[in-house]
């Protein structure tokens, strides 16, 4: 039940813009209404609040302590309306027999192809969409059910709309140069590599994985030198042989062929990477859970 103490969402509104501008009349004509309108909600929302959001002189405006607490919150509380809104248009917009997947770029090298088309067979009076994402395009993805699920390696954002489906973990290999001396040697021991140059994908594209890698080297007494970063597989396997880096990858990548490139175990390293979908919390979609059974059926039949 709604009472007469409750802030709208229109109050909210206008005070953050305000807390931006930190400006009445700037702020007013941004919202596109009169100074005097904006000057008596904000009267209201103070009144509601019970304590001044705002410190006011002739000169300047400033938030108040309690302001700044509050603003913080009344942009989550916008957030989260909005997001509201967009998810359920998103879900009237797509058909009810549809499925929409994301995944990063390394999911081609866990038979994403074959599962998609397994799927398809299996499944074949339902809309699949699939959409190559960084961790983190896949999380507001989900969020906003723009897809509704999304291959990943965690962290998993610390949030109860989402679930995490654990589907493998992988250890680590090291990929360099045919040529390079270390090549030779079935594993190779991390602490040989603390004088080599690095290629890696951007911790925003892989959190994760990035991480591990950091984890790895750190363990083995050094931090590595990276002089290339890119979030294209193909490009640091391109650089390998040509610019003599080294690179740390989750083994399911060693199923790339790469001319004049080579990858080898790596001696004594126990940190592995888990990799799943994320999901929102209780999702009514029951496609999701047919997506999940055929990828474990097709990683079972792989091995």
């Amino acid at each position: 039940m709604i009472k007469a103490t409750d802030a709208s969402l229109r109050q909210l509104r206008y005070f953050a813009v305000l807390a931006e501008e930190l400006h009445f009349g700037k702020a007013a004509s941004r919202l596109g209404i009169s100074q005097p309108s904006l000057t008596r909600q904000i009267q209201l929302l103070e009144k509601i609040v019970g304590t001044a959001l705002l410190d006011r002189t002739q000169r300047a405006v400033s938030l108040t302590p309690a302001g700044v607490a509050f603003v913080a919150q009344a942009r989550a509380t916008l957030n989260y309306h909005d997001r509201s809104l967009e998810t359920a248009r998103n879900v009237a917009g797509r058909k009810q027999e549809s499925l929409a997947i994301g995944f990063e770029p390394c999911a081609h090298f866990h038979n994403l192809p074959m599962v998609l088309k397994q799927f398809v067979v299996r499944y074949p009076g339902i809309r699949l969409s699939s959409f190559e994402m960084s961790a983190s395009e896949q999380a507001e993805a989900v969020a906003r059910n723009r897809i509704d699920a999304g291959f990943m390696h965690p962290p998993v954002p610390d949030d109860p709309l989402f679930a995490f489906d654990l589907v493998g973990e992988e250890r680590f290999v090291v990929a360099m140069p045919s040529a390079h001396k270390l090549a030779s040697r079935r594993r190779v021991p991390c602490s040989a590599l603390a004088s080599e140059k690095f290629a890696l994908y951007p911790r925003s594209i892989a959190p994760g994985c990035y991480d591990a890698v950091q984890q790895i080297c750190k363990a083995a007494g050094f931090s590595p030198e990276i002089i290339h970063e890119t979030n294209e597989i193909s490009v640091v396997l391109s650089l390998i042989p040509v610019s003599g880096v080294v690179t740390l990858f989750p083994e399911c990548v060693r199923q790339r062929r790469a001319p004049g490139v080579v990858f080898r175990d790596i001696e004594g390293a126990v940190t592995t990477v888990p990799c799943g979908f994320l999901r929102r919390s209780g999702d009514v979609n029951p496609h999701v859970a047919h997506f999940l059974t055929v990828w474990r059926a097709v990683k079972n039949r792989r091995r």
